[in-house]
């Protein structure tokens, strides 16, 4: 999460302009179709703003009496705004002070809205299937410059990912592509789609993995390009995938267009990923903006990024050799992360550390024990969550050589050792880390093969 101590503060100056006229069919359409995708802080901001319009100079401590939200939540909610394609940011420093101009972008007409891969399908996800339909049928039926600023609007994937897809669920795998699909394509061009970074896509893999003998290079056209981010986005596609998509749709037509990349993407994620539905979560814990390789992960931060990616049934099946998890063992899963709102990461952290300690057995008592001791200590990260883990098994093992010092000398052979996970093993000095260097490589590798 950014700090806007660093990019906005109370006593910064802004003035709202608009680009173009909004009507009040086009605030319904913010109430009823963008609003479930950014939430009613954001739409509240945008109402705040379009009343302010072409009002003159005043400052955010003004905007924050008006709302009666603080610039963290101020300054969070306006990227949302930003990154749906409401709001455009620009910002202008004249000598210490930061003036900001806020232009309410031109909203879709329903068709375009509808036709958007990335709104209709979010929209779709957050209102189940029946209302969306009822609200697209109501909408489809009815029928100072800125040269001087610096453009610091976020994108789309700046601020909201594509959940992993066994972190939802939807009714039937079919539903949402027959209702999306139902309408025509838009030919109005005004309005303002959500665009993207291309930082999360590797694009040159892509082309690298089409043979241009296959298909041309002019097949790629730029509208062609931005189908591909957007699709890749929304449904968690790598480039190589993408790769095969492309050529399964340019294959199929003979030619390749936006509609019907999309026609071959959706019968891909239907085959791929069956009674799974994309939806829009709000991105976090940014990090730093240059990513490490994975080549260039050590052993811990490796087994961070794997809990932080697998869920949790699929960690429960690999210790199971690819057999079914339990339905008990998922309906614990299922209690502690809706009950304690622990994160799916958090979770893995939790059931590794369990079962390692305990000779393979999930013992339920013990994890909502330990589920709500983490959710008062408020860990949120997998990192966190390790490192808590290490505490606590520490400090147990100092109690029972205490105890043990106390009392009657515990006989060797009634002892059970805890078989820790790796990440829980104690630091070696550089010469045992450099002859053990080799069997942990193997074991990571083994063991990330394994998730």
């Amino acid at each position: 999460m950014d700090n806007h101590w660093k990019e906005l503060l109370p006593v910064d100056r802004f003035q709202v302009y608009s680009s173009g006229r909004i009507q009040a069919e086009e605030l319904k359409m913010v109430t009823l179709l963008y609003q479930p995708l950014v939430g009613a802080k954001a739409y509240s901001l945008y109402m705040t703003l379009f009343s302010e319009n072409l009002n003159g100079a005043t400052s955010h401590h003004t905007l924050m009496n008006q709302t009666q939200m603080n610039m963290q939540q101020i300054f969070e909610e306006r990227k949302k705004l930003e990154a749906i394609g409401l709001l455009k940011t620009y910002r202008k420093r004249i000598e210490d002070d930061r003036i900001f101009i806020y232009e309410l972008q031109p909203i879709l007409k329903p068709e375009q809205f509808f036709q958007d891969d990335v709104l209709s399908v979010y929209l779709y996800g957050r209102l189940g299937k029946q209302r969306y339909l009822e609200v697209r049928n109501r909408f489809i039926l009815t029928n100072e410059t800125q040269d001087e600023y610096e453009d610091v609007t976020a994108s789309f994937n700046d601020v909201f990912s594509s959940l992993h897809e066994s972190e939802i669920r939807a009714a039937t795998d079919s539903e949402i592509h027959q209702s999306i699909s139902q309408n025509n394509h838009a030919e109005n061009t005004e309005g303002n789609a959500p665009n993207f970074s291309e930082d999360d896509f590797d694009f040159n893999v892509l082309v690298r993995d089409l043979s241009s003998f296959i298909i041309p290079s002019e097949v790629l056209t730029e509208s062609i390009r931005e189908s591909i981010h957007r699709l890749a986005f929304i449904y968690q596609i790598s480039p190589l995938e993408m790769s095969s998509i492309v050529q399964q749709a340019y294959f199929r037509d003979e030619q390749l267009t936006p509609y019907s990349l999309r026609q071959e993407v959706q019968r891909w994620y239907k085959i791929e990923k069956p009674g799974q539905l994309p939806r829009l979560s709000e991105r976090r814990q940014k990090g730093n903006s240059v990513r490490k390789n994975e080549e260039e992960l050590s052993p811990q931060e490796m087994m961070i990024k794997t809990f932080e990616t697998i869920s949790p049934r699929a960690l429960l099946e690999k210790y199971s050799e690819g057999g079914r998890a339990a339905s008990a063992d998922l309906k614990l899963i299922d209690s502690i992360m809706f009950d304690q709102k622990l994160s799916a990461g958090v979770i893995n952290v939790l059931i590794d550390y369990v079962l390692n300690t305990n000779d393979m057995k999930l013992i339920h008592a013990h994890v909502e024990k330990i589920a709500s001791q983490w959710k008062r200590k408020k860990i949120s990260s997998v990192r966190e969550a390790m490192e808590l883990a290490k505490a606590e098994h520490k400090s147990y093992q100092s109690f029972k050589q205490q105890k043990s010092k106390a009392g009657r000398p515990v006989q060797q052979k009634n002892v059970r050792k805890d078989k820790l996970p790796k990440w829980m093993a104690t630091p070696k000095t550089d010469k045992e880390s450099q002859q053990v260097s080799e069997t942990d490589e193997k074991w990571l590798e083994e063991y990330l093969k394994g998730l």
